[in-house]
């Protein structure tokens, strides 16, 4: 993952001894770190004559995007789940008619109907599900239905019976993904902060005024917009990065 690289880079780098080129460098690296862990906007230099960059994804704003996304499956999966009960007995159906429909964009879907016997009647389930393919009619199912109300019945087998674990399952990852890249957006900021406070201390005692607010605000708007080079930062680059940025104003 690029973010883990910056970072990684950054702190294998070999800092310079002039305190104004290290606090300089630090600064840049700092608000490049800050900018990544909030907006996942820090830009990486392509080859000459391909434009200023290309964005990444992530940030903070994307990893709550993704886990309020995760937690909205995870609900939509809990309300799929069938109600199956306690008295449930499993028998052999058949498809025995298919329904047709147009969706919005005036596809064809269809829908199955199931019949199964109970004591020699005959019940009929109508299928919540709707796919661009034909099933096939005379086509065997599984069906669970209440021995003490067998109207009340469902499908036991096939996606109809799992469609609830796709969305959970679904959920459950992204969330997982989500929050793996929380902590690494947090991390990412903290350290950039605490970066570019030592580069900060590092231009005082050279004798350069800077603002902490001010500077952190402006390097990290820039790194956002492409107008600094990622790949020339400590963050870009591995090892003796240190200098040559120019000073944040």
């Amino acid at each position: 993952m690029q973010r883990i690289r910056h970072f990684l880079n950054t702190l294998q780098t070999n800092w310079s001894e002039d305190p104004a080129s290290r606090g300089a460098a630090k600064m840049t690296a700092g608000a490049v770190l800050v900018a990544e862990g909030l907006f996942g906007i820090a830009r990486r230099a392509l080859s000459r004559g391909r434009g200023r960059g290309r964005r990444g994804r992530g940030g903070l704003l994307g990893g709550v995007i993704g886990l309020v996304i995760g937690i909205v499956f995870i609900v939509i999966g809990a309300a799929m789940a069938p109600d199956a009960p306690d008295d449930e007995v499993a028998v052999t159906g058949r498809i025995v008619e298919v329904e047709t429909s147009r969706n919005n964009d005036g596809e064809t879907r269809f829908s199955p109907i199931y019949s199964y016997q109970v004591e020699g009647r005959e019940y009929r389930l109508h299928s919540a599900m709707r796919s661009s393919v034909r099933p096939q009619i005379g086509s065997e199912v599984r069906i669970g239905y209440s021995a003490a109300n067998p109207e009340n019945a469902r499908r036991t087998d096939g996606l109809e019976s799992r469609v609830h674990w796709l969305f959970a399952g679904a959920g459950i990852i992204l969330l997982a993904v989500s929050l793996v890249s929380l902590a690494i957006s947090i991390a990412l900021i903290v350290f950039g902060i605490m970066l570019f406070r030592s580069g900060r201390a590092d231009r005082r005692a050279a004798g350069e005024p800077s603002g902490f607010i001010s500077d952190l605000v402006s390097l990290a708007s820039r790194a956002g917009r492409g107008e600094i080079d990622v790949e020339q930062t400590a963050a870009g680059r591995r090892g003796d990065s240190q200098g040559g940025m120019p000073e944040p104003g």
